[in-house]
């Protein structure tokens, strides 16, 4: 079992014609989370400056990561998620990491 695993923002979207139709004004990608920005976590707590949102969405995927799951990356170790914001979604690459 991986002790810490590594989060990293690999892709902001912004799903234009969504937000054209359904947003009550403009909308701009998440401001929270940058590409490339990386955190580190044991997977108990969520990571200081970390989304709570995207925490609770990619959770259960860092559990996978935690517990050398079968997962989807070609090393068959990390997991690519993303939060479920509809509008500015984020995705994550989660791999195991060691110090």
């Amino acid at each position: 079992m991986a002790r810490l695993v590594k989060i990293t923002a690999i892709k902001r979207l912004l799903n234009e014609d969504v937000v054209e139709k359904y947003a009550p004004g403009p909308v701009e990608k998440c401001g929270r989370i940058k590409e490339g920005d990386v955190f580190i976590t044991d997977g108990r707590s969520c990571p200081e400056n970390f989304c709570t949102w995207a925490w609770a969405d990619i959770f259960k995927d860092i559990l996978l990561v935690r517990q050398d799951a079968m997962c989807y990356t070609a090393d068959h170790k990390g997991m690519v998620t993303a939060c479920t914001d509809g509008l500015r979604p984020v995705i994550f690459l989660i791999e195991p990491y060691e110090e």
